[in-house]
């Protein structure tokens, strides 16, 4: 039985990952796909090309967040330097987007930086659920204190960053300028981070 042979750039992917994820193995599924196995975590990583051929997306599924638990996102927003060590694999690679669970690796990265900056200002925030991921855009719900839901919208554009509460006219007057001040401190702080 002939082993299927598998797209370099995705090869070049899932062995990064691999090595940096102790233990785990790896499952070819077709020569576009293959799934890296940690335990009872997988990835899922595909490739997927433009109609001319060149590489348009990497599509990664992390369900379990093995990337950011492993603290691997830099390392995948960064993977193209290391490509430049493999002839051709950087050209490649240089106009594919990676996109993780339905965003962008920038704007995944944007992501927890976000939740990061809430539980880092008050531990009355807690993180619910995505409402609505589109690459570069988003939309998650958040408690605060026991009662109050609101959900955060979060663009990530080329030269900045918007992050919005959208927050229920029936919310008290003080709540709603006290989170609208905290949103306004981690807007400043992520776009310092990410756009400067």
């Amino acid at each position: 039985m002939s082993e299927t042979k598998q797209y370099a750039v995705l090869e070049y992917i899932v062995d990064v990952l691999q090595k940096s994820i102790i233990g785990s193995k790896v499952k070819q599924i077709t020569p576009d796909e293959s799934a890296i196995i940690d335990g009872n975590a997988s990835i899922f990583i595909k490739q997927r090309f433009e109609g001319n051929g060149n590489i348009a997306e990497i599509l990664i599924r992390d369900a379990k967040e093995v990337l950011y638990s492993e603290e691997l996102l830099e390392k995948v927003y960064k993977i193209h330097e290391g490509a430049a060590k493999h002839a051709g694999l950087k050209d490649a690679m240089s106009g594919a987007n990676i996109i993780i669970n339905g965003l962008n690796i920038e704007a995944e990265l944007i992501y927890h930086a976000i939740i990061d900056h809430f539980y880092t200002l008050s531990d009355s925030y807690e993180f619910l659920k995505f409402t609505e991921k589109n690459i570069q855009q988003m939309k998650f719900s958040m408690n605060f204190g026991d009662d109050l839901t609101f959900e955060v919208s979060v663009s990530n554009e080329a030269d900045s960053v918007s992050i919005e509460p959208l927050i229920g006219k029936s919310v008290a007057a003080k709540v709603q300028a006290a989170i609208q001040a905290d949103v306004e401190k981690i807007r400043n702080e992520i776009n310092n981070e990410f756009k400067k």
